[in-house]
């Protein structure tokens, strides 16, 4: 491992959350942000929340290794930043690779396919209030929960996808997430896509599991 991944710290300290009614989560957090200290060690940084348009990159602590996925500051037109640096996408991986929770649940992955066959051939009624068309896909990702300041602030796990369209996906996890944000790499699955980061819009309980849905907040640069 490289010294830069030894510099990386995910926190795993965070308890399961208590059980509760579910409930949507979308407009719980402002997505136009500054990051101006890092939450873990307190010591002045300057990020800001990534666009469509400024995606977000990879950056580390230069106190405590904490990893925030967000981009640079702008001052007099130049990106400014203090307190971090940029660090590799795939340095970063390598480090939260080692913390993933296993691999993907069989029993669940089981569930999760029967879910999707059942909804491909399921005939829609109602309004549908969804911008992008969305596709049943069973696929494993990898998903790393961010708090709401886009800290890596949780157990990375391996999940199952229900869902995916251009604008978001919804997946399937066997503890409730409370994170407003999370971190969707898609190595696992082989599919060749770029990873997000998802801003989470809704939670709700499955017959064993819970479908945890959300909207692309931007990409992640490699």
């Amino acid at each position: 491992m490289t010294s830069a991944a030894k510099e990386i710290i995910v926190d795993k300290t965070s308890d399961p959350p208590a059980d509760r009614p579910d409930e949507p989560t979308s407009g719980s957090v402002d997505v136009e942000f500054a990051i101006e200290r890092c939450s873990s060690c307190a010591i002045p940084v300057a990020l800001q929340s990534p666009t469509i348009q400024s995606p977000a990159s990879s950056w580390l602590c230069r106190r405590c290794g904490s990893v925030y996925f967000a981009r640079a500051q702008e001052r007099e037109g130049q990106p400014y930043t203090t307190g971090v640096r940029p660090v590799s996408y795939f340095e970063v991986m390598k480090a939260i690779n080692v913390h993933v929770e296993g691999r993907t649940d069989p029993s669940l992955q089981r569930d999760v396919q029967r879910l999707v066959q059942c909804l491909a051939i399921k005939t829609f009624v109602g309004t549908d209030v969804r911008r992008q068309r969305r596709f049943p896909v069973a696929a494993p990702v990898t998903i790393i929960p961010l708090g709401r300041d886009l800290r890596v602030a949780g157990q990375p796990a391996r999940v199952m996808t229900i869902n995916l369209s251009s604008g978001g996906l919804a997946f399937a996890h066997r503890r409730r997430l409370t994170e407003p944000f999370l971190a969707v790499d898609f190595g696992a699955c082989g599919i060749e896509i770029l990873p997000a980061v998802l801003q989470v819009t809704r939670v709700r309980s499955l017959a064993s599991a819970f479908e945890i849905a959300g909207k692309f907040l931007c990409r992640i640069m490699q």
